[in-house]
């Protein structure tokens, strides 16, 4: 692992992701360079941009007030999901990493 990787599994690992699922995404990032380009494209897009930032907040707001994180997750993707819906082609590469 190079020191590219093991700095981004890091980073990962600091928003919470767990160490397997971290190690996951580098792989497939190392083996699918097209992928981080296409992800690199998402954060060029101010709306995406801005969705994920108030989902990030919601959630973080949730589990400060004692809401367990999943549940948070889950209640603040459905007030979302109509936006989620609407950039489902810009958000395919990250779901496909994120579901293997």
């Amino acid at each position: 692992m190079g020191f590219k990787s093991y700095i981004t599994k890091k980073v990962l690992q600091m928003k919470g992701m767990s160490s397997d699922q971290a190690e996951k995404i580098i792989k497939q990032l190392e083996e699918n360079p097209e992928m981080a380009e296409s992800l690199k494209a998402l954060e060029a897009n101010k709306e995406v941009k801005e969705l994920f930032e108030n989902i990030t907040k919601e959630i973080e707001e949730k589990k400060k007030a004692g809401t367990a994180e999943q549940y948070a997750a889950i209640l603040v993707m459905n007030k979302y999901k109509a936006q989620i819906i609407k950039h489902r082609e810009a958000l395919a590469p990250l779901m496909d990493l994120l579901q293997k």
